[in-house]
């Protein structure tokens, strides 16, 4: 069906109608704490007014031509419904909007409203159901898109807000109340997105609920890397940070393993999709500016391209390449362990032979050992001579070159005794052992994926 863009009204009629003052320089309006989905059910989302052109400012019209339905951006609670209106009204007439709304309360002081819903959508039996006081999940059918109420065409009216703390929305036609100049509106954080911007398409798609606060870890296997970025913002939003990073390859599609634990004291930033120089160019411009490199993946998708994660203060001294063959490797390898560099991280890639992308630290991690050209079956073998010598896997990289898998492994013998350590398993045996582990009090210390034998197996190593 097509989307049809929205007349408006001009703002002082629209502000005049909702009971406030026009201002007449709008600050701009703050972004927003909390990360929402795009609250259309599915397909493409076209938006027409942002929250700088929206009048009044600090709101959002949409429309999709795939899907009419309107879904929670993210998991909260009810707060004010008005689904008793069918008709369209011109605002620049009308005494009041009749609109046909519903807010919803994501905690923190977040809110966010859904207006010009059909008659019955919200509270019908063939609508949505839902009354004030309900328990919504992010992603949720809230109603029907329509043109009901000051609409000047068929489209959704979404906004955040930080209400006030008593008698914060006027029932009629759903303002919020002391909102003069827009100030308690909020421009949405939306995942993997970023903000909304006028005269663009969107693809709404499904996403987790904002992450639970002081967990030990938030872990993600399998994560198709259109989603990843959604993953950090939802990170950064919480409160983690990344700690465990591997992006792997199956035939055509790019799938990422992530553990996330709390952020700490050192700020933090994450990029990926690089090719090579672009890599090359952010990596010095980060070590000028006072950052450190502490992870750094590469996988292919449409050639090489980087992973890496960036903290800035002070750190043992480091080292780091990428993109060598082996050979190059083996020199760079055998010169940085002489000095004093021990391996950390070293990833690799079929790019017409293995290219090797690797991180050093010159610290004291006991005895160790890297092997990089590992098949499954002498990974299992020399993990137990490792064992054997009190040396434990703190980083493991899978890849495939041609059909046959291999793993990289790196021991350190300063490292306590590993717990549980398991490969080959299928994202189902995966998620089987990660439970356990985590019911046994155990962490994700390293995780990597790869394809064996058209099918992506999973190698993991659980400590405490």
């Amino acid at each position: 069906m097509p989307v049809h863009t929205p007349i408006h009204v001009h703002a002082a009629r629209l502000l005049e109608i909702a009971g406030l003052t026009l201002a007449t320089t709008a600050p701009a309006i703050e972004k927003s704490s909390g990360v929402y989905r795009i609250p259309m059910e599915k397909g493409a989302v076209s938006i027409s007014r942002d929250v700088d052109n929206h009048s009044p400012v600090g709101r959002i019209d949409m429309g999709s031509a795939d899907s009419d339905r309107v879904v929670a951006a993210a998991a909260g609670t009810v707060r004010f419904i008005d689904d008793s209106h069918s008709a369209r009204q011109d605002s620049a007439t009308a005494a009041q909007c009749n609109n046909n709304f519903i807010w919803i309360d994501h905690g923190k002081g977040e809110w966010t409203k859904y207006t010009h819903m059909l008659k019955g959508t919200i509270t019908g039996a063939s609508g949505a159901v839902l009354k004030v006081g309900d328990k919504v999940a992010a992603g949720q059918f809230l109603g029907t898109e329509g043109d009901v109420g000051c609409a000047g065409g068929k489209h959704l009216h979404f906004e955040v807000g930080v209400p006030r703390a008593t008698d914060p929305v006027n029932p009629i036609g759903g303002f919020l109340r002391d909102n003069d100049g827009s100030k308690r509106n909020r421009d949405p954080h939306i995942c993997g997105v970023g903000y909304f911007k006028a005269g663009q398409s969107y693809t709404a798609k499904q996403t987790q609920g904002a992450f639970p606060a002081n967990r030990p870890e938030i872990a993600r296997h399998g994560l198709p890397i259109a989603d990843y970025q959604c993953l950090i913002d939802q990170a950064v939003a919480a409160g983690y940070e990344p700690d465990v990073l591997d992006f792997f390859s199956s035939g055509s599609d790019i799938y990422v393993n992530a553990v996330l634990r709390s952020a700490g004291a050192q700020p933090w930033s994450a990029r990926h999709g690089m090719t090579a120089a672009q890599y090359q160019a952010e990596f010095n411009a980060r070590k000028s500016a006072g950052w450190r490199l502490t992870s750094v993946e590469s996988y292919r998708d449409n050639g090489v391209r980087y992973a890496a994660v960036w903290h800035k203060g002070a750190g043992p001294a480091l080292a780091a390449y990428h993109g060598l063959d082996a050979a190059a490797h083996q020199n760079r390898i055998d010169a940085l362990i002489a000095d004093g560099f021990r391996p950390v991280a070293i990833s690799v890639v079929d790019d017409g032979g293995r290219r090797y992308t690797a991180l050093y630290e010159k610290r004291n991690v006991g005895s160790f050992e890297a092997k990089s050209q590992l098949t499954p079956a002498e990974y299992q073998a020399l993990f137990n001579v490792n064992q054997g010598k009190g040396r434990q896997v703190v980083y493991l990289n899978g890849y495939t070159i041609g059909s046959a898998p291999f793993i990289v492994a790196i021991w350190h013998g300063a490292t306590n005794a590993a717990a549980k350590a398991k490969h080959g398993m299928s994202g189902a045996g995966y998620q089987t052992e990660y439970d356990s582990a985590r019911a046994a009090g155990l962490l994700t210390r390293t995780v990597t994926g790869y394809r064996d034998g058209g099918q992506v197996s999973y190698a993991a190593v659980w400590r405490k």
